[in-house]
């Protein structure tokens, strides 16, 4: 075996690639916000550039990788085996819930204006959209499918940075089975197989983590600055990458405690400095068009655009009502991710990790951990003990830590560091856990069925109704409605991305509009006119959960002027799957 000695500039020239591809999603923002370059073929350099990047990174990798290493071979062929199944099921349509919600949806809402449009009633609109902004090109002139594989590049980009880093630390061996593990578990593989930006919020934690321990060892500011880039670049890309800046903040204070205060005061600021740059552009939309740069965050303090009341909700209430889970179950949350997540099943996090990741704590307090390993395994748990307690937690919202936790993991499963009978233990555990993610990744080829669509066993108008029960409906909207309707959806899921007619929905509550009107109305006829006023031409509705809730939310007196609009001025037009279309009539 040989082995290809570390270039420490290698690391330093993928971290600054990775921070590019950010600045250049960046940079196209304002092109979106004025109609420059959204139709034109021309904008399609943006996205291609990014998977240059991405591609190079994977590139410098690999050129680093042992040569005639049996053990090398065996992992990457592994790993190609993994990818080439993700490319396979990317062939399919769109068909994952938050691509239809905003992810792909208000890409194409914006391709369609020729600009950024308000929204007011995609809340999501208002995240900061790093990667939608490659998602726009590509929808304007390629198969939404392209934007799936852009994910999938962050996925492979994240696992080719890990490798780089541990090179300098592990040998080539357990820096590679470490990416292959990362690359393969069974979250990450999920979001491979959509057009999601979780993978790019991981893929620049990565740069924030790496950059920074790379800085606390060389104590070169240019490797500071590339770490607050990638943590700035994390929160563009989603919000909750706003927590990797506070923890890199809290790390880059405590990770050298020599050093005098105004260093560290010089350095904060500049990992400020840095942070705030990729993000000032959405901060910047954001109080231009809702009020409040932080929209819809932190509302009721900054004075943004009204929203609708949410109701308040503890975790503990909201898990024990909705999955009838225990005390115990629920103060699990955060370690069962790592071993009985299911991809598709909100109950269990809607994906899973892999046990093999707990081994990251463990190695933080070891003997020999360094000051750096504790830090790295306080950023995970504190990550995890966050999102705990925002109510909703998914397998996906916590992907930053598995950073901290891969980099952790490999300096335990070093193998140079064990003889006998725990070196045979410790490749019997990476075994496990790669099987462990190939069985559910038979589990999501199971569920997504590429094979169904590709080999034409079902139409692709079938195949879509088997993941959107309102596709049908959609259809029949798409080909039969006139192109100035406007159609109000109800408890669809907000799936809008399908639709070619104009559509709106209630912000947090499914049928409010509708209630509302009822409320303010007199007769069926009212009804019927101030939902007419409001735009509104006719109404798709999941009728079992619209008349349930509409039964449950209005008076008596108020459910028999509903029945009177539903009779007098809702006139039936298709449907399909539980899922109505409605044409409002007489208004």
């Amino acid at each position: 075996m040989t082995e290809r000695p570390p270039a420490r500039g290698t690391l330093a020239l993928a971290l600054w690639l990775a921070v590019g591809v950010g600045l250049l999603a960046d940079a196209y923002l304002p092109c979106v916000r004025l109609g420059i370059l959204v139709r034109s073929p021309l904008a399609l350099l943006w996205p291609a550039a990014a998977a240059a990047a991405l591609g190079t990174i994977v590139t410098l990798a690999v050129r680093r990788m042992p040569a005639r290493d049996p053990l090398v071979a065996a992992l990457l062929v592994l790993c190609a085996a993994g990818v080439a199944a993700v490319a396979i099921m990317n062939l399919v349509p769109p068909i994952a819930r938050d691509e239809l919600t905003y992810h792909l949806a208000v890409p194409a809402l914006y391709v369609k204006a020729g600009q950024t449009v308000d929204l007011p009633f995609i809340v999501h609109a208002y995240y900061p959209m790093l990667v939608e902004m490659l998602y726009v090109p590509i929808l304007a002139h390629l198969p939404a499918q392209a934007a799936k594989y852009l994910h999938l590049a962050f996925a492979l980009a994240t696992a080719a940075l890990m490798y780089i880093f541990l090179l300098q630390r592990v040998s080539a061996r357990t820096a590679l089975s470490a990416a292959v593990l990362l690359l393969t578990t069974p979250t990450v593989l999920a979001l491979s197989a959509s057009a999601y930006v979780d993978l790019a919020l991981l893929f620049y934690s990565a740069v924030a983590l790496l950059g920074l321990l790379r800085w606390s060892e060389t104590g070169r500011r240019s490797d500071l600055l590339v770490s607050a880039l990638g943590a700035g670049c994390a929160a563009s890309a989603k919000y909750n990458g706003a927590i990797v800046i506070a923890l890199g903040a809290g790390m880059l204070v405590l990770i050298d405690g020599r050093r005098k205060a105004g260093d560290v005061l010089v350095n904060v600021l500049i990992f400020a400095a840095g942070c705030s740059l990729p993000l000032l552009p959405w901060l910047c939309k954001n109080a231009w068009d809702a009020g409040n740069p932080v929209f819809p965050l932190f509302n009721g303090w900054l004075g943004g655009r009204p929203l609708p009341p949410t109701p308040l909700v503890d975790v503990f209430s909201y898990r024990r009502a909705l999955y009838g889970e225990s005390w115990l179950d629920i103060l699990g949350v955060p370690l069962r991710v790592f071993v009985s997540g299911r991809e598709g099943d909100p109950a269990r996090f809607d994906g899973v990790f892999n046990p093999i990741f707990l081994l990251g704590f463990a190695a933080a307090f070891r003997r020999g951990a360094t000051r750096s390993d504790r830090l790295l395994a306080g950023f995970a748990a504190t990550f995890l003990a966050l999102a705990f307690f925002s109510i909703v937690f998914r397998s996906r919202y916590v992907v930053p830590v598995l950073i901290p936790l891969t980099l952790l993991a490999a300096s335990l499963l070093e193998r140079r560091r064990w003889t006998g009978a725990l070196r045979m233990l410790v490749g019997a555990s990476v075994a496990l856990a790669l099987a462990f993610n190939a069985l559910h990744l038979a589990w999501l080829w199971a569920r997504i069925d590429p094979l169904a669509y590709l080999l034409e066993r079902q139409t692709r108008a079938d195949y879509l109704a088997r993941f959107i029960p309102e596709y049908p409906v959609t259809a029949f909207a798409n080909a039969h409605l006139p192109h100035d309707s406007d159609v109000y959806l109800a408890f669809l899921g907000s799936r809008g991305y399908y639709w070619q007619r104009r559509y709106t929905y209630d912000v947090y509550t499914p049928g409010a509009r509708l209630c509302e009107a009822v409320r303010q109305a007199g007769t069926g006829a009212e009804v019927a006119t101030i939902l007419h006023r409001e735009g509104i031409t006719h109404i798709a509705s999941a009728d079992p959960l619209l008349l349930d809730y509409v039964r449950n939310n209005l008076t008596d007196q108020e459910y028999a002027r509903w029945q009177q609009f539903a009779a007098a001025h809702l006139r039936p037009l298709f449907e399909r799957n539980g899922v109505a279309l409605y044409e409002m009539v007489g208004a």
